[in-house]
């Protein structure tokens, strides 16, 4: 797949930035996160860069030994490469694995340590371009960018796009008319402010200046009334 390179520093990032929620899955620990598909990243980038190992991939991997007798650590490094118009670029790239598990008598080596780790440093280089970005900046605990990103993607997959793209056109009007009704109910300026700004930015994500002006003025509006009964 070729790429047009010019004059857009972000022309990889855009292209790959979105994830497609049904390869991710949460995670319970480390405080909680969204964790992406191995395989999913992969055929992303394939579509992108080509094959594995001929258009992206790891070369002059290495295990750093150093900390495993001590911690069970073991450190990964790497290089990564990607080819874009024929033009090969990489970057060094490194990440460490708990290569063991259990503990005093009960200790072991992990046997796939080793695969984890690469999976894992493979990840991490893609992320630096751009891959499932969406994840990695919180997008994923947005709600209003889950069911636009929800929208996309069932748009995508529909064999009927025209049907899918009437029945979403008329599910955001129904929302946007229940949320323009609904700031009567406000009570205070602060509420105002942050349901204001919830609308506002949801219309500028899909492009709706039209929607921006009925939320504005009704946000003037009600703001004109609670200022009126202080």
């Amino acid at each position: 797949m070729e790429i047009n390179m010019s004059n857009d520093n972000l022309s990889i990032w855009k292209q790959v930035e979105k994830t497609d929620f049904t390869h991710t899955k949460k995670v319970n620990q480390r405080g909680g996160y969204t964790a992406v598909s191995p395989q999913y990243q992969l055929k992303e980038a394939t579509k992108v860069f080509g094959s594995y190992g001929r258009g992206f991939g790891l070369s002059e991997s290495d295990f750093d030994m150093a900390l495993f007798e001590s911690l069970g650590v073991v450190v990964h490094k790497a290089k990564f490469f990607y080819v874009v118009d024929g033009e090969r670029s990489e970057f060094p790239i490194s990440n460490a694995i708990q290569a063991t598990t259990g503990n005093g008598d009960k200790k072991r080596v992990d046997v796939d340590f080793a695969k984890k780790v690469e999976t894992n440093t493979v990840s991490k280089a893609l992320s630096k371009l751009g891959f499932n970005a969406d994840i990695f900046m919180g997008m994923f605990e947005d709600n209003q960018y889950m069911q636009e990103l929800s929208n996309e993607m069932a748009m995508k997959k529909a064999d009927d796009k025209d049907a899918e793209q009437a029945k979403q056109a008329r599910e955001y009007d129904e929302w946007k008319l229940k949320e323009l009704e609904s700031y009567q109910h406000l009570k205070s300026l602060n509420a105002l402010k942050n349901a204001y700004t919830a609308h506002i930015r949801k219309c500028k994500r899909v492009n709706d200046e039209q929607g921006v002006k009925q939320f504005t003025k009704a946000k003037d509006a009600r703001k004109q009334e609670l200022e009126a009964n202080d």
